[in-house]
């Protein structure tokens, strides 16, 4: 049956607005974690680390606001063993530089959801490492599956209450996308920096004739808009156990356009960390995370400068970590 027009603009304009509200604070709910977790902003980071982290994250945006933007993601990657290695009590050890291996995979599912507004899915991620001068240059590629979905059609205000195409089985208010990310990776001991591609194809959500974006307008959703990023960080090391990272990150995205981060994090061995960043026409941010043995806990607090955000409500996420298999020494 095909979907009436009466019927659907004022569906897709409380949809704009619902989607509207969505980008005054952000660029992208999931990428703009990456504080906490920079495999959320490049697939290029699976197997970069000297462990195998499992991550629950949980991220409440503008306490105070009614249904407010709620975001929840797991994601997990490691790095496939070279046949060099070989395992001793203190981990597996570095023999040559094949020993960590060319390999990195990885995952993740996520869910946000914010008014009557929600979008749910998964990310395989795959990554090819490659020595370079003193570092590692890796590069990534992630297929995101994800359904974008209307929670409520009962919420929206329908001219004709009797419109067939409210009882049409078929109409469930659910799009499924299919989708790609993209990133390059280079880190070493001392820095780190990347290129990433998010939601490559930037898909509109379309219900049968009638689409949100429009046609005129196609990149107005931010969430499934296409976003590239650019990020370097270096570690200034202050003592044997104390270092201080800075880092500035470059991000474009074709409905909010062109932003920048600038963070700072203070190190202290491999067991209490701190930060705090500026995100240019976005707001403040301050963090802090905790290491015990294999487990690790993040706390991100958010301060909204925008207009359109009043200063009074602030964001929270908190990281959940697990450290799996052994150190690679």
């Amino acid at each position: 049956m095909p979907l009436c027009p009466h019927v659907l603009m004022p569906l897709f304009f409380a949809l704009s607005v619902l989607l509207g509200s969505q980008a005054f604070g952000q660029i992208h709910p999931l990428t703009d974690q990456y504080s906490l977790n920079l495999f959320q902003l490049n697939p290029a980071v699976a197997g970069t680390e000297r462990y195998a982290p499992l991550t629950f994250n949980t991220r409440q945006q503008w306490m105070g606001w009614d249904e407010a933007p709620v975001t929840q993601s797991v994601t997990f990657h490691t790095r496939l063993r070279s046949k060099g290695l070989f395992f001793t009590p203190q981990g597996f050890r570095n023999k040559g530089k094949n020993s960590f291996g060319k390999v990195g995979l990885g995952g993740g599912f996520f869910n946000y959801t914010y008014g009557s507004v929600g979008t749910t899915g998964i990310h395989l991620d795959y990554a090819y490492h490659m020595i370079l001068d003193k570092g590692r240059l890796a590069f990534g590629l992630s297929p995101t599956v994800f359904q974008f979905r209307l929670n409520n059609l009962n919420r929206f205000v329908f001219p004709d209450p009797n419109d067939p195409v409210l009882s049409d089985t078929t109409f469930t208010g659910s799009l499924v996308f299919i989708d790609f990310n993209a990133g390059v990776h280079y880190y070493s001991d001392d820095a780190y920096a990347g290129l990433s591609i998010v939601q490559l194809f930037g898909s509109a959500v379309k219900f049968g004739e009638y689409r949100f974006p429009t046609t005129e307008d196609p990149s107005m959703n931010p969430d499934l808009a296409r976003s590239f990023y650019a990020y370097a960080g270096y570690y200034f090391k202050i003592d044997r156990d104390m270092k201080i990272e800075p880092m500035a990150l470059f991000k474009y995205n074709t409905r909010n356009g062109f932003r920048f981060d600038i963070n700072a994090t203070f190190h202290l061995r491999e067991v209490f960390m701190a930060g705090a960043g500026y995100r240019w026409k976005e707001g403040f941010i301050v963090f802090a995370g905790l290491r015990l043995d294999n487990f690790a806990i993040k706390y991100l607090f958010e301060i909204p400068l925008t207009s359109q955000v009043p200063g009074r409500f602030t964001s929270h996420s908190i990281q959940l970590g697990f450290n799996l298999g052994q150190p690679i020494e």
